[in-house]
C-alpha cells in the first residue's frame, strides 16, 4: 500500500480564550479524530498514529468537533455522524 500525505490548513478558528487549549495538543487531537474518522487508525487512544489523543478529555472533544466540521466542508452534502453516545455539536 502507497503512503499519502495529506496537508490541512485551517487558516482561523477562534475559541473562547480562558478555555483554549494549547496549539500542539489541539493539532494532535484533531489529526488522531481525522485518522480514526477516515479509516486510517483504530479508535481509542493512542490509535495508532504517530501521536495519541490528548489525555484531556476536553481537548479531545474540541478535537472531535473540529474534525467533525473539516468533515462536513470537505463531504459538502450530508453531516457526519457521530460516533455511538457522541452528541453533535
Amino acid at each position: 500500500m502507497t503512503a499519502c500525505r495529506v496537508e490541512l490548513r485551517i487558516r482561523r478558528l477562534e475559541l473562547d480564550a480562558a478555555a483554549a487549549p494549547s496549539r500542539a495538543a489541539l493539532c494532535a487531537a484533531v489529526e488522531a479524530e481525522l485518522a480514526v474518522r477516515l479509516g486510517l487508525a483504530p479508535a481509542g487512544r493512542g490509535g495508532g498514529g504517530r501521536r495519541a489523543v490528548p489525555a484531556d478529555d476536553a481537548i479531545a472533544a474540541l478535537g472531535r468537533r473540529v474534525a467533525l466540521a473539516v468533515l462536513r466542508e470537505l463531504d459538502g452534502r450530508e453531516p457526519v455522524r457521530p460516533r455511538a453516545g457522541e452528541r453533535r455539536p
